[in-house]
């Protein structure tokens, strides 16, 4: 079978082919992390996300070489199965692009509803100084944003996009890669019609 997407671009639609895919997989060395364990829609994930995002595969690939055991654990959250209808019995794992939308998000899930207020009322309060200084505003930025990554990264809470992959006895079978906002029931959509026939087994995940 030859695995053909088509992409939609800002001015039309584009094929990429099987060959296309499979030279992108040979110059980020995929089979040397997971040869025959990775679907082309993974592969394709991996373009898109170098071309239209300026994500570096590589950041990606460092997480792979983690659920292989071939290096140590990143400050982001362990893997994690999937119980929901639509994906339950498939696994995923973050990573973290290097996107100001995931450093907001990681942000934000850090200092909840006030947590940024509260820190603005500490750091401004006219009791410290009547006037806002470029101490001040030093000190709010880099505590709203330093001390919130590095407490969120040390204690391993640090989420971005998801890696989702089959867990099989013989390894881990890399399906895709997925923003949080894309939906279960969608990418359960992308795995049955891009990853089931390079992967037969997977179908029993989708019974």
């Amino acid at each position: 079978m030859n695995f053909t997407f088509n992409v939609h671009t800002g001015s039309g639609i584009r094929q990429v082919d099987q060959q296309e895919l499979t030279n992108f997989a040979s110059l980020y060395g995929l089979d040397n992390v997971a040869k025959g364990r990775y679907s082309f829609l993974f592969v394709l994930n991996l373009m898109l996300l170098e071309q239209i995002n300026g994500v570096d595969p590589l950041q990606v690939i460092e997480e792979m070489k983690v659920l292989e055991g071939a290096r140590p654990s990143l400050q982001t959250k362990p893997a994690s199965v999937f119980t929901g209808k639509h994906l339950g019995g498939l696994w995923h794992k973050h990573f973290m692009p290097a996107l100001p939308s995931v450093m907001a998000n990681n942000i934000l899930n850090h200092l909840g509803k006030n947590g940024a207020e509260k820190i603005v009322k500490e750091v401004c309060d006219p009791a410290r100084n009547p006037t806002i200084t470029r101490e001040m505003i030093e000190e709010l930025s880099h505590r709203i944003v330093f001390d919130s990554m590095e407490e969120r990264g040390s204690r391993d809470k640090l989420t971005g996009e998801w890696i989702v992959f089959a867990r099989e006895d013989d390894g881990n079978y890399y399906l895709g890669v997925w923003s949080h906002s894309a939906g279960d029931e969608s990418i359960a959509g992308s795995i049955k019609s891009a990853c089931v026939p390079q992967f037969p087994f997977l179908s029993k995940y989708f019974p």
